[in-house]
């Protein structure tokens, strides 16, 4: 594949709805955006810039880095001038990893000094200030993510939370830092005591974004969330209708939901009590093989509207949940169904599938083997409507479960009020 000059960002995410928030805050900033699920043999459309998806946020530290290398390799082979490592913007990471193990590597293997992490997506709450993360106002270890399924946050001080994760050292950049001349010397003074290290800017607003991005998009290596994307892309104007759901009215939907988020169970609810059809998967029932994936997509083929199919799961406590020895088989189970139910519902016709939650979202989009994207209007911040390559007729939308407003199962099937 020959180098492209017009390439300028090449984007790494660690899970497939941190790659389509990613491509969304790119494609708001007005640059021509693909995204992909897999390294692509080649490249039939032009773009500014290209997110590559992996599913390596919950894989094993040596998986992680080897998918990331391969990445890594296939951007710098096509010629993109600059590598961004996208990560959740509540720093979603276990206490070993992937995020510094990852970042370590990437330093390493690009042979950069120092880089930035930047986690902060203001507009969906998180927020950085002086090296603490906070969601909604409230200190990352104190908000719904300390009883996350997969994982627990344990701390809202980033360099606590890489610690054990990197070999190198994190230092905080406040706002007067960033606005005072002598930043450049405090880099230097850090530089002459330390071979790499991480600067973690306060980033509080799009002032905050705006700010970081002039000071040092020049890196060839950044990281962080969604939100710096659009400023570091350089904003040239939106080139995406706004979104008003027309697009995907009257499309024959399925919804798909393996995110036990505080979010997505208003989300569920608000469908709910809006007349929207729920069919609950009981993951025992799966693992007893009570039930399997023909009766549910028989269930859900025979209904004249769209049915949401959710795990259970939502509803019960998740700290009593993971005590259980057959959690992660049930859970893989719930997984491997909703995938099944994606590729049946293609088969049969369906030509819009919403998926809310990271793990599931990969699960569904590896299974249905479409691997490029085209990034349409954004239905919430960082969800935007994808349209595969190899199929036109298809949208996809993939949902992490901490996103969206209550009625966001609504408008991703294209209605806006009570369903009848």
């Amino acid at each position: 594949m020959q180098k492209n000059s017009s390439i300028k960002l090449g984007v790494i995410a660690d899970d497939f709805t941190g790659a389509s928030d990613a491509a969304s805050f790119l494609s708001k900033s007005g640059a021509d955006t693909l995204m992909f699920t897999s390294i692509p043999q080649n490249l039939d459309h032009d773009c500014e810039a290209i997110v590559i998806a992996l599913k390596s946020r919950s894989a094993s530290l040596e998986k992680a880095v080897s998918m990331t290398k391969e990445a890594v390799d296939f951007l710098n082979h096509i010629g993109c001038e600059k590598i961004y490592f996208k990560y959740c913007s509540t720093f979603d990471s276990t206490p070993k990893g992937n995020i510094g193990v990852v970042l370590d590597f990437l330093m390493e293997y690009l042979k950069q000094p120092y880089t930035l992490l930047c986690p902060s997506l203001p507009e969906n709450g998180r927020t950085v200030k002086d090296g603490i993360l906070y969601v909604d106002g409230v200190k990352l270890s104190d908000s719904p993510m300390k009883n996350h399924p997969l994982n627990p946050m344990w701390d809202s001080y980033i360099p606590n939370l890489m610690k054990d994760q990197s070999h190198y050292p994190c230092f905080v950049l406040t706002k007067e830092d960033m606005e005072s001349n002598p930043l450049e010397e405090k880099i230097k003074d850090i530089s002459l005591k330390h071979q790499k290290f991480y600067l973690i800017p306060d980033y509080e607003n799009d002032e905050d974004g705006r700010l970081i991005a002039k000071l040092f998009k020049h890196l060839p290596l950044l990281s962080g969330g969604s939100a710096l994307l659009e400023h570091i892309a350089g904003a040239k104007g939106s080139k995406r209708a706004v979104f008003d759901g027309q697009n995907l009215k009257g499309r024959r939907s399925i919804i798909l939901c393996g995110s036990c988020s505080r979010a997505t169970k208003r989300q569920i609810e608000y469908y709910r009590s809006a007349g929207g059809i729920l069919y609950g998967v009981d993951s025992k029932e799966l693992l007893s093989g009570k039930l399997n994936v023909n009766d549910v997509f028989e269930y859900v083929k025979n209904q004249s509207r769209t049915t949401l199919v959710y795990s259970t799961a939502i509803d019960g406590d998740m700290a009593s949940l993971k005590r259980s020895p057959t959690f992660d088989m049930e859970s893989n189970l719930i997984e491997s169904m909703m995938a099944d139910l994606s590729s049946l519902a293609i088969a049969d016709g369906f030509k819009n599938i919403v998926v809310a939650g990271g793990e599931t979202s990969g699960a569904v989009t590896l299974n249905l083997g479409f691997d490029g994207f085209l990034i349409g209007e954004s239905i919430a911040p960082g969800v935007p409507v994808l349209t595969p390559l190899k199929n036109d007729d298809i949208r996809l939308i993939l949902k992490s479960g901490n996103f969206g407003c209550d009625d966001f199962f609504l408008k991703a099937i294209g209605e806006h009020d009570v369903m009848v």
